[in-house]
Order: C-alpha cells, then structure tokens, then sequence
C-alpha cells in the first residue's frame, strides 16, 4: 500500500472560495517537476516559495492559505519543508541502513513506460556516463542525466517522482559517484 501524507485538522477553520468551511486539509505529496515550476515562479524569497509550495502540498488557492491562522501555516510548512528535504525512508519509517543492491521504495507509484514501479533499482554509473554528465551545462541537467542513466527510467518520467523519491536516489546516486569501493564492499559484509 502506497504511503499516504497526513490529514491537517484546521486549528481554526477558513472559508473556501466556494463559500463552504474548511476544517480540514488533506495534504498532498510534492512532485519534482511541479515542486521546480513552484520555486520558480516564486523567485528567491523563501516565504515565497514556502507559500508556492504549500499551494502544491494542500490544493488551497491563494485566497484561503491568506485565512490560515499562523500555528496552522506553520504546520503545513513543516510538512512543505520535510518533503522538500527529506528522503523517501524518512515517510516510510525505514531508517534502518539499506545497501547499494537494495531497491529504493518509493514513497508513491512511479508510473512509466506503461508500468508502475513501487520501487526502482540503481545500477551504478559507468566512468563514461559520468564522463557526459560532466559536459552538460546544469547541475539540474546533471542530475537528470545521471539518476535516469542509474535507474533506468527516461528523463520525463523523473518528472513523475516525490520529492523524497528524488532525495532518496540523489543519496544513493551521490554515493555511487563519491564514495570509493570499499565504502561498498564494507556496507554489503556486515
């Protein structure tokens, strides 16, 4: 069963656009490219991309996240900022420490290519894959690059990934280009 984000109970209520009480808030996941498009519309200013964002994860307009009472933003930015920063296994309660070989869950099905994929197994990047990564002119591009060459899947369907799904492989993925054989072999002998 897929992880399902948390119910927001309104310390005090607010009024939708439609005239009707809002009492609660069923929060929604973040999304890579939605989450992208969101900052940059919001520019630099953090409270802005707090409140772009918090648009994304409630589905409240702009005029009903207006009504909100502080302790009742509050609580949906933390939310808003857990999922921005935090990896898949952080929702998922899997904090136990996972080898190179194990398929990453994902927080939420991944469908592409016609399939839907609960989990996504890595393949560590050969020398010259990161050879092409390093001539792209992003570190966006980069990353796309390198985390749809790892894993298989197309760069649009990274479109498609959470937030900490995408946090969960950028983790993964960093250590694959970081970190030395060792590091490998001592996480798989234990």
């Amino acid at each position: 069963m897929a992880w399902m984000p948390p119910l927001h109970r309104l310390l005090s209520p607010i009024t939708a656009d439609t005239g009707a009480t809002i009492e609660q808030v069923q929060l929604k996941p973040l999304y890579y490219a939605a989450q992208k498009d969101a900052l940059a519309r919001a520019g630099e200013d953090e409270d802005d991309q707090f409140f772009e964002l918090a648009k994304l994860a409630t589905g409240l307009s702009e005029k009903e996240l207006d009504q909100l009472k502080r302790p009742d933003y509050v609580t949906i930015a933390q939310y808003v900022h857990e999922m921005s920063t935090r990896p898949a296994s952080f929702f998922l309660d899997k904090q136990a420490e996972s080898t190179h070989e194990q398929p990453i869950q994902l927080l939420q099905p991944l469908d592409a290519a016609g399939r839907i994929f609960a989990e996504l197994s890595l393949e560590m990047p050969a020398l010259r894959a990161t050879k092409v990564m390093k001539k792209l002119a992003t570190n966006k591009e980069r990353a796309e690059f390198i985390t749809a060459h790892c894993s298989g899947l197309m760069i649009p369907d990274l479109a498609h990934l959470t937030v900490p799904d995408w946090t969960e492989l950028q983790e993964r993925i960093d250590d694959f280009l970081n970190q030395p054989a060792d590091f490998f072999r001592n996480a798989t002998s234990t």
